[in-house]
């Protein structure tokens, strides 16, 4: 039985602005925190003086991007799936999906550090490890992937706490993660003597507490779901098509961001260990600003999912207008700051090699001036999730990471030499901007056209909220949506 409808009315009646920053602000403040985990590794590694460590570090980050990409799958696919029926009050299909979620998480998670310490050096090979850098990323990559199974379970609960509008529990659990970080990377790095394997001892033990502490919300009962009891644990298609229409887009885009980062370290590489640095700096900071961004799109995924499911049509557009307003302020502030201060940013990162702060310049400079498009990519990818339509994420992920990235990659550095490598990315979140634009542009029409349809025929029009996976309904497919909605949810 679902409790604690405290929350359930924030998201049907709540003013709009005041309930998506209540949900966003915690959202942001634990997807910031997943961020500085490894911006600390970095920082206290670059106390080493030692740049093959800090390169090291950025080749095992694509590594972490497919660790989160795993966890992100479950969780934001159950999201969505959740938002959406809480607000339809199908409250079974939403325990569900939690359950399941977690369940599946916690198997995947573990059968991924096993076989990722089995092969972490041809990996580390294929992400563009040096000789030079393999040992070290050796030494620090082993250990992060061996605590995989506590970071896919991690990003799984923060959706699901996301999900039903506990935000706030949700960044407690990361803070403390990450609290611990700090405190217990000196102690091992230094204190302990364990160089850079220490960083990533340090960062798994804090991965773990922040992932008991989340789960200890449920186990507690403090929530509306009950994820932890197994008898919402099932093995059925019609979950798991829900749950991965959803997620597949977030998969497919980390896949894709994981494989193009190691496209970059190697083109970096083709210039020495310090373009490789760079790139680690510059890309960690980056996804300090893009986790915010996504933690911000998290806020909104649970409102807009609520407004979608209950046909609260225009809270769901007060609530996208003001999404895309913030995103674009924030863009334009954090890329002014970026751009101006670039050159002390990077000497407080690696003070020790002046080609490396050179080169990192450059590349947070190019970055600095994708801002904008970069948070409305995210923005749009957000919404798309939340209003089940997986055909708009998956064309909006694969065309950022795949189809304008990789060959960015590949062909700008031809021109440009190391610039050209550091420009592939930002240039990759231009061109998805139109791509997204034109996708938004659709799905904001299938809304107009589902108002009007739910105005015409109110009576007819309340049990059609969009299926799983399929864009919004227009009117014409909406005689069929209750069905298609039921089959699909298993109901």
């Amino acid at each position: 039985m679902i409790q604690n409808t405290k929350r359930i009315e924030m998201l049907a009646h709540g003013k709009i602005a005041p309930t998506l920053f209540t949900l966003a602000a915690p959202a942001i403040a634990g997807m910031v925190v997943m961020a500085i985990y490894n911006i600390v590794d970095t920082f206290f590694v670059s106390l080493l003086r030692d740049t093959t460590a800090i390169a090291a570090t950025g080749i095992v980050f694509p590594m972490f991007q497919l660790i989160g990409a795993v966890g992100l799958t479950f969780g934001i696919g159950a999201a969505s799936v959740i938002s959406r029926k809480l607000g339809e009050k199908n409250y079974d299909a939403a325990q569900e999906a939690a359950a399941t979620a977690l369940y599946s998480a916690l198997v995947v998670g573990i059968i991924f550090s096993i076989v990722g310490m089995v092969f972490i050096r041809p990996v580390l090979l294929l992400f563009g490890a040096t000789d030079s850098i393999l040992e070290s990323a050796t030494l620090y990559g082993r250990v992060i992937i061996g605590g995989a199974a506590f970071v896919v379970v991690n990003m799984t609960v923060n959706n699901l706490l996301r999900a039903e509008g506990a935000s706030l529990y949700s960044s407690m659990g990361q803070i403390s993660g990450a609290v611990l970080n700090i405190v217990l990377d000196p102690i091992f790095i230094f204190v302990l003597d364990m160089g850079i394997t220490g960083a990533a001892v340090a960062t798994v033990i804090s991965q773990g507490f922040s992932t008991l502490v989340l789960l200890s919300f449920y186990a507690r009962r403090r929530g509306m779901l009950t994820p932890l009891n197994l008898a919402y644990f099932r093995l059925r298609w019609e979950t798991y098509r829900a749950l991965m229409t959803l997620g597949v887009p977030t998969f497919v885009r980390q896949i894709l961001g994981s494989i193009s980062f190691g496209i970059l370290n190697n083109a970096a590489g083709a210039y020495g260990d310090s373009a490789i640095a760079a790139l680690s700096v510059t890309l960690r900071l980056f996804m300090l600003l893009a986790m915010g961004l996504m933690g911000f799109a998290q806020g909104l995924q649970p409102l807009a999912g609520y407004s979608y499911g209950a046909q609260a049509y225009d809270r769901l557009r007060h609530a996208m207008r003001l999404s895309f307003g913030v995103t674009t302020a924030v863009g334009i502030a954090a890329g002014l700051v970026a751009f101006i201060f670039a050159q002390p940013i990077m000497y407080f990162f690696a003070p020790q090699d002046p080609v490396v702060v050179s080169m990192g310049t450059i590349a947070l400079r190019l970055i600095a001036v994708s801002l904008v498009p970069v948070g409305l990519v995210i923005m749009f990818g957000g919404v798309f999730q939340a209003l089940g339509d997986g055909r708009s994420a998956l064309l909006l992920a694969a065309g950022q990471q795949g189809l304008f990235l990789i060959p960015l990659v590949l062909i700008l550095p031809r021109f440009f030499g190391v610039a050209g490598v550091f420009a592939a990315q930002p240039a990759g979140f231009v061109l998805a901007f139109f791509v997204g634009l034109a996708l938004f542009r659709r799905v904001h029409r299938s809304i107009e056209l589902r108002q009007a349809a739910a105005d015409r025929h109110p009576s007819a029009s309340g049990t059609t909220p969009a299926a799983h996976g399929a864009p919004p309904a227009t009117p014409t497919e909406s005689a069929t949506a209750a069905s298609h909605t039921s089959q699909v949810s298993g109901r």
